[in-house]
């Protein structure tokens, strides 16, 4: 008696490297690794800060080192795509806001989205400078 198995199509070893939905998906999902990365910069900073001023100073060396410039702004180039790209996400995940009986446009719920996020993140870089003058 033959078993009956079920049609497995195949499936290309780079589909997450075609064009379209699926480069941007992974695009997305891999600048997620810059954030993540970061953070490992800052915990680095944080663990360098409790061991004390020798680790701290050799840490601000780093920091001030061409390879940890260049680091940082790879970094911060893919915590603006990963930024951006989660507000543009954000309306497609959400339930349809209605207000006076029309429904918002997506378009526009990102827009206010990443305004209140460059807010937030300007209110802290001025907190940031004034606790540091």
């Amino acid at each position: 008696m033959s078993e009956s198995r079920p049609y497995r199509r195949p499936i290309d070893p780079k589909w997450w490297w075609a064009p379209g939905p699926y480069r941007a998906y992974t695009l997305r999902e891999l600048s997620g690794v810059a954030v993540a990365l970061y953070g490992a910069v800052l915990f680095a900073g944080l663990i360098c800060l409790v061991s004390g001023p020798m680790a701290w100073d050799s840490f601000l060396g780093f920091l001030r080192s061409p390879v940890s410039i260049v680091l940082h702004l790879v970094l911060l180039a893919g915590v603006v795509y990963h930024v951006k790209t989660w507000f543009e996400t954000l309306p497609k995940t959400m339930p349809k806001m209605i207000v006076n009986g029309k429904q918002v446009p997506a378009t526009e719920i990102t827009r206010k989205a990443q305004m209140v996020a460059a807010g937030c993140s300007l209110v802290l870089v001025v907190i940031a400078a004034w606790a540091f003058r």
